[in-house]
């Protein structure tokens, strides 16, 4: 089906009934990766490695989805994208702007989640990117937030674990809920100890805060 694309100059990297992949000359790329079906699927933009474009799904292909997809790769070839920044060299313009300095790195972010996963996953936490301006108020938990799986770790300012767990039970109209707070305060600091993650204790929301970045 894909026969029917023109790639003008990209490289084709790959091209299946799953899979179409062309490269250009700048490390600009175009993937589109179909389901098992094959009628379905996504695609978007790299560059550097890194995607430079929101994911677009699809739902069959066709010739108007077909026409779609040539219109993308003209806008690539003509340059379109050429100047289109990278998250990391977002994130390294916004540093250089505020004049931060990093404290975090992938590895260690890495670290802490996957054990906060494994002990506490119900913890609640809050974060705030260097893409906001302005801060969460509320904590709400990784598994609630449908973005969090997708989220670059280096993006993030600061990131908040609270050291309590409350269960709301619901005891009928008539009775107050009732409300167990269960403490984790010790379970957080054994995995920031662990792993050497630096950090500091806010009193105010008894919660450990953890600084991806300071000025």
């Amino acid at each position: 089906m894909f026969e029917k694309l023109n790639p003008r100059s990209a490289e084709i990297i790959k091209q299946s009934s799953t899979v179409y992949n062309l490269k250009w000359k700048g490390n600009i790329e175009f993937l589109l990766c179909s389901h098992e079906n094959g009628r379905s699927g996504w695609y978007y933009i790299l560059k550097n490695n890194e995607q430079i474009s929101h994911t677009y799904h699809y739902s069959e292909i066709n010739d108007i989805f077909l026409q779609k997809l040539q219109k993308i790769i003209d806008d690539i070839e003509s340059g379109k994208y050429n100047n289109k920044k990278t998250p990391s060299e977002k994130i390294r313009l916004i540093v250089e702007e505020r004049g931060l300095y990093s404290l975090m790195n992938n590895t260690k972010w890495k670290e802490l989640i996957s054990a906060i996963k494994e002990k506490i996953p119900n913890i609640p936490i809050k974060y705030k990117t260097l893409f906001e301006e302005e801060a969460p108020t509320n904590f709400g938990t990784m598994a609630g937030d449908e973005y969090f799986e997708y989220l670059n770790m280096v993006s993030i300012e600061w990131f908040k674990i609270s050291c309590e767990i409350k269960e709301i039970k619901n005891r009928g109209r008539l009775i107050e809920d009732k409300v167990n707070i269960y403490g984790k305060k010790a379970e957080i600091y054994e995995i920031l100890e662990k792993f050497n993650i630096p950090y500091e204790y806010d009193e105010i929301e008894n919660a450990f805060i953890i600084y991806g970045y300071k000025s």
